[in-house]
């Protein structure tokens, strides 16, 4: 690496067994600073042992939160809105063919009988149509993006949906499953939307947009962007259950299994340091969590629903948030989770398999 440029870990995983290993990372990139960038948050140097003692803690902690500490409590606080963005995945400095040929033909195909969203750039007789797919590396930009009716005008009434978040839920995530981050976008008067956006690999990604148009049915589209530079092959990341979430000292261990053809249970509990964190605040809809399943290799997007929803802003709840998540199919799925604590956003992600058998 030439200069002084510093080398970042994308992701360590914890293993879960007694031994509790930490993999080898699985990607080098050059960043800006001395931190190391994992998953979709920040650590230091002494994270790879918090979140080892963490593998332990959690599953004591979660079981009694559960039983016994699961109901809210009333207190107050800010609510700042700015989760902490994505990073980048897998980077070969050896191939600048675009997607190193993987997964191609796989974004082109998709079932809406399965939930799965995402995958069609048109279907229902509307169409995203992103206003550029090239976007810079690490600067500050903006998507935009059209979506049209079965006349190619933009449409412009949608519905709001019931948890009371915006019309439009605009994703972007890398085709290896790396630096998933929701995205803010509002719709201008031509009927364009735009998001600002900063995308911190080099890659192809995915662009996500779900929304019902007002008289038509629930959808969610997507369309590929390109971010140039060296890259290429990839692998998509082994189980991972646990992780450092939004640059912070919290850790998070996610538990349940997913069965595909039926609705799974997954229970997230939040920790600092094997202490249980129990001033979690509402996100959308009143739930004091939001997660979003997208399986691996067609990239394909899953609704997780909170299963306490209606919270008061001045409620509190913790450490453990439970969602259930119906999957169609065996695979592996990467699953993305936003909670607010001390009124911060914060984010972090999983990988989970299918049961055994399913």
């Amino acid at each position: 690496m030439p200069g002084d440029a510093r080398l970042a870990v994308i992701t360590v995983r914890v293993r879960r067994s007694t031994e509790r290993n930490v993999t080898a990372p699985r990607t080098l990139y050059p960043v800006d600073d001395a931190t190391e960038e994992v998953g979709m948050g920040r650590i230091g140097g002494s994270a790879a042992a918090r979140l080892a003692g963490f593998g332990a803690a959690s599953v004591l902690v979660f079981t009694a939160a559960w039983t016994a500490g699961g109901a809210v409590s009333s207190t107050a606080g800010g609510v700042p809105e700015t989760p902490t963005a994505g990073a980048p995945g897998d980077a070969d400095p050896g191939d600048v063919r675009g997607d190193g040929g993987v997964l191609a033909a796989g974004l082109a195909t998709g079932d809406a009988t399965t939930g799965a969203g995402g995958v069609l750039t048109t279907a229902a007789g509307y169409t995203l149509t992103p206003v550029g797919i090239v976007y810079p590396w690490r600067e500050p930009t903006e998507v935009a993006f059209t979506v049209t009716g079965s006349d190619d005008a933009p449409v412009t009434r949608f519905d709001t949906p019931s948890d009371g978040s915006g019309v439009m839920d605009v994703a972007v995530l890398r085709r290896d499953v790396a630096g998933y981050q929701r995205l803010r976008a509002t719709q201008g008067p031509d009927g364009v939307w735009r998001a600002p956006v900063r995308f911190p690999g080099q890659g192809v990604w995915r662009l996500y947009a779900g929304f019902t148009p007002t008289g038509g049915p629930h959808l969610d589209l997507g369309a590929d962007l390109h971010v140039p530079g060296t890259y290429g092959a990839f692998t998509f990341p082994a189980e991972n259950r646990a992780g450092l979430c939004g640059g912070s000292d919290q850790q998070v261990r996610l538990d349940g299994a997913l069965v595909p053809g039926g609705e799974s249970r997954l229970f997230a509990t939040v920790g600092r340091d094997g202490t249980p964190v129990t001033d979690l605040e509402p996100v959308d809809g009143g739930a004091f969590g939001r997660m979003t399943a997208v399986r691996q290799g067609d990239l394909a997007r899953f609704p997780v629903r909170p299963e306490i929803t209606g919270a008061a802003a001045t409620d509190r709840s913790g450490p453990g948030v439970a969602f259930a998540v119906s999957v169609p199919a065996p695979g592996s799925y990467q699953l993305f989770l936003d909670y607010r604590s001390g009124g911060v956003l914060r984010s972090c992600e999983f990988t989970l398999p299918t049961a055994p058998g399913s």
